[in-house]
């Protein structure tokens, strides 16, 4: 029965919710239609006369055999009731909204946190992401997967799709996924997925810290397109390998392809990912070649105490005067639950983050240059989905890179404030 009703929520959801125009621009909500309200009405009302027939059964007189019968067809033409629901029995959905205030105390006349990825913006408010996810998968391993972006991160994060696409809005990620009944089974994605290095991800919330690394935005890709094969050797080996069309591009955008793979490890609190990507990269060129090896060390050796390591080395054929280009990164996040000192402290935590990323040809960041960072982030979680995060973060540069006043400046210090409600 709850069932049902989380359904039935869901499309009193998507009746009342807010809808996006032609235009790109979100309408007011408004009330569900009478259609929709009746329909809900009529299925509640049905659902709760079948509910008190199996009542009067269970406490009437009767045969328990034929009382144990009745009971058992209402409960099935119940359960076939809440699985026909507008045909999204099986369906998953999730998702998340979150938005933020930054400031940076060089205050830039430009009013840009210069070589940062996503918080770009200095005393601004930022509706970073508006995200949907909905899946389906059988037991059989046939099913698809699909994130929906809306906001100011999906716009920085748009892939090449050979075509023009409403600012601020992007699919992240769109596959049907395939198991193959082969050992311990192999599952195949086939459509566009995020890609599998790094130690964090797109979505903010779902970090230690507000900000990304600067390695999360110069060093790796965001996403790719194109086909994974990943299986489980055992309980604590994994593997996965497949061809994309490269890097952040739908479309492929040369003529050659690029490799994937990545080999898993897990031991207990201890797991340890090695990542690569390789392949050609470079607009109408398919004899250039651009390979990432990535490494990321997670282990938890205690009860609130959470640890990762990053390293990252990549390289490009044929880029600076013809010869190659490369660029490495190194970062650690230490993040401490409020636990630890205090039972009653459960709901705060504390992460720190140390970074280095050395870019000597220029190639990614525009600049030779060596880039640090330290960040500190406290979280505090007021419900069990509403969360809320104050950061401090402390840029530098062995080259004056940043914006300060109207002027550049070797360093940067910037302060967030963010609110994210997770679905």
């Amino acid at each position: 029965m709850k069932r049902f009703i989380g359904v039935a929520a869901l499309v009193a959801a998507l009746g009342v919710g807010g809808n996006v125009g032609a235009s790109g621009e979100e309408e007011p909500a408004a009330s569900a239609t009478p259609d929709v309200q009746e329909m809900l009405q009529q299925m509640q009302q049905r659902i709760n006369e079948l509910e008190g027939e199996v009542s009067r059964l269970k406490e009437g007189p009767g045969e328990n055999g034929e009382a144990e019968s009745g009971i058992m067809d209402l409960t099935n033409r119940v359960e076939s009731l809440e699985g026909g629901l507008l045909g999204l029995n099986g369906f998953q959905f999730g998702g998340l909204v979150y938005g933020s205030y930054n400031y940076n105390f060089n205050s830039p006349d430009s009013g840009s946190n210069n070589m940062r990825i996503f918080d770009q913006n200095h005393n601004d408010f930022t509706m970073d992401l508006l995200q949907l996810e909905v899946s389906k998968e059988t037991e059989s391993g046939v099913g698809f997967h699909a994130v929906l972006d809306y906001g100011e991160t999906a716009g920085l994060i748009q892939s090449d799709w050979g075509g023009d696409l409403a600012h601020n809005f992007e699919v992240q990620q769109a596959y049907m996924t395939y198991t193959f009944g082969i050992g311990n089974g192999i599952e195949m994605k086939f459509g566009k997925f995020a890609t599998l290095l790094g130690g964090e991800v797109i979505e903010s919330p779902y970090n230690p810290n507000v900000s990304r690394s600067f390695m999360f935005g110069y060093a790796i890709p965001f996403t790719h397109t194109g086909v994974l094969f990943s299986t489980a050797l055992n309980d604590n080996i994994s593997l996965t390998a497949g061809v994309v069309n490269g890097w952040d591009n739908v479309r492929d955008n040369n003529n050659g392809k690029t490799f994937l793979g990545s080999l898993g490890l897990e031991f207990g609190d201890l797991a340890w990912t090695f990542n690569g990507v390789f392949g050609a990269e470079d607009d109408d060129s398919g004899s250039s070649k651009t390979g990432v090896f990535d490494t990321v060390l997670t282990y938890s050796p205690m009860e609130n105490v959470d640890l990762l390591a990053n390293f990252d080395y990549g390289t490009a054929s044929e880029q600076v005067g013809g010869d190659d280009a490369d660029w490495t990164g190194l970062s650690g996040i230490v993040t401490l639950g409020g636990g630890l000192l205090n039972e009653s402290l459960a709901d705060w935590s504390f992460a720190l983050r140390g970074e280095w990323f050395s870019d000597p040809d220029g190639y990614r960041t525009g600049i030779e240059q060596d880039l640090r960072e330290v960040t500190g982030t406290f979280k505090w979680q007021m419900t069990e989905n509403l969360q809320a995060r104050l950061e401090f973060r402390h840029d530098w540069s062995n080259k004056d890179v940043f914006h300060d006043g109207g002027g550049y400046s070797d360093d940067q210090d910037s302060m967030i404030v963010e609110f994210a409600y997770l679905m």
